[in-house]
């Protein structure tokens, strides 16, 4: 037989095919760009802390807030480091960097 057009079956197939990469493909970017971010936002407290030390050790400023993209990074310095405090997509994080340049998360 000579049709012309798709069955049934060939236009349940393609809806199939579509929903399969709908339900794989989203939330598997949506992950990715979430973890991006976060890797973004602990990069950025990682230079605002190196700029605060630059801080402390020139002009002998012990604590300061910078902000980035409308994140505040909040940085001080205690006696064996300094460490940078700032609200991630979820949660507030601390990450401490000391002197010898070991981090505590």
């Amino acid at each position: 037989m000579n049709e012309s057009g798709y069955s049934f079956v060939e236009t349940i197939l393609s809806v199939v095919i579509v929903m399969l990469l709908c339900t794989t493909l989203i939330p598997i970017s949506y992950t990715m760009k979430s973890t991006l971010y976060n890797k973004k936002l602990e990069v950025i407290a990682a230079e605002t802390a190196y700029e605060g030390l630059k801080r402390f050790r020139y002009l002998q400023q012990t604590e300061g807030t910078k902000t980035i993209e409308n994140v505040d990074y909040q940085w001080s310095m205690n006696g064996h480091g300094i460490c940078v405090s700032f609200l991630n997509t979820r949660e507030l994080r601390k990450k401490c960097i000391q002197l010898t340049g070991v981090v505590d998360e």
